[in-house]
């Protein structure tokens, strides 16, 4: 189950955000660790958002395990003036995973969910495997 207490940030620097000497930086101001999904009463599938994350080639259980799992949570750009996350965590079969979602009627509504990519996997997951 889970379950939501107060939003707590962390602010964190990852590379150089001046980009010296050509260099492709990332940067990342605010990560949000778990507090986004405490106090949540579960999860809200339909065929909608189990379809779309299945084109994607990823299970609702999958996106249920990483909720449960080490994980790291950053903002995503608002749709429709809903605030979204993108929650990137790792399976309990290895598999590397980004969930975006949005919080509906005290439950977590998946929006879509898809593998990492490689730059998503060099920045995160060693915040996950740590």
């Amino acid at each position: 189950m889970l379950r939501l207490a107060s939003l707590r940030k962390e602010e964190s620097r990852i590379g150089r955000c001046d980009g010296e000497n050509g260099a492709l930086t990332v940067c990342t101001d605010t990560v949000y660790t778990y507090d986004v999904l405490d106090g949540l009463s579960g999860f809200e599938w339909d065929m909608h958002n189990i379809g779309h994350i299945t084109r994607h080639g990823v299970t609702p259980m999958e996106v249920e395990q990483v909720t449960g799992r080490r994980h790291v949570i950053v903002p995503a750009a608002a749709r429709r003036n809903e605030k979204r996350w993108k929650l990137f965590g790792r399976t309990t079969a290895g598999r590397y995973v980004v969930v975006v979602f949005t919080i509906r009627h005290n439950r977590m509504r998946t929006v879509t969910a898809y593998p990492m990519n490689q730059a998503e996997r060099r920045v995160y997951a060693p915040q996950i495997d740590a």
